[in-house]
């Protein structure tokens, strides 16, 4: 399987209305071990992909070898004025570790600050025991900015720490 990172094959597609059911069968299909909820019922996954009319997040398909093989939504969109966007990355477990979401990662970032020129500042925040989102904020040029403890809780009833990163529209990348 190719390294997407260093490849043309990753993309990128909004969803539409009309992708809703898809994109909430494809969250249930999986589990997501470092999210809040591990594995989401249909109800949970609509509302995960379902954009809001209001403009404060947008959800994408992550496209790679001309499949859907993961979402990211663009959080806090609305508040860019005074505020940061976050982000929600989730990849198929099949295309992890693959570079898919290192090229997610600069794509948003690209995409976020190319979009809202006057934009400062993305945010971003991983469990501390996920390792591969770390190393891709560190390859992504995103700083480590500081650990939050016992503040994510799971639904198996644990808390763990959650790491703070963040990247500045002049940083490097």
């Amino acid at each position: 399987m190719p390294d997407f990172a260093t490849t043309d094959l990753v993309g990128f597609r909004e969803l539409t209305p009309n992708d809703v059911s898809e994109a909430a069968a494809f969250l249930t299909d999986f589990e997501w071990p470092f999210h809040g909820v591990r594995r989401l019922d249909n109800d949970a996954a609509v509302s995960v992909v379902t954009q809001p009319g209001d403009g404060s997040r947008r959800v994408f398909w992550i496209i790679a070898g001309g499949s859907p093989v993961g979402l990211v939504r663009l959080l806090d969109l609305d508040d860019l004025h005074d505020g940061c966007p976050m982000f929600d990355l989730r990849v198929a477990p099949t295309a992890r570790g693959r570079g898919v979401g290192r090229a997610t990662v600069r794509w948003l970032t690209e995409f976020l600050f190319s979009q809202h020129p006057k934009l400062q500042r993305i945010e971003a925040t991983t469990r501390f025991d996920n390792l591969a989102m770390q190393r891709v904020f560190d390859r992504c040029g995103y700083q480590r900015e500081g650990q939050l403890r016992r503040s994510w809780r799971s639904d198996d009833g644990q808390i763990h720490d959650t790491l703070v990163y963040g990247i500045l529209r002049d940083d490097p990348r």
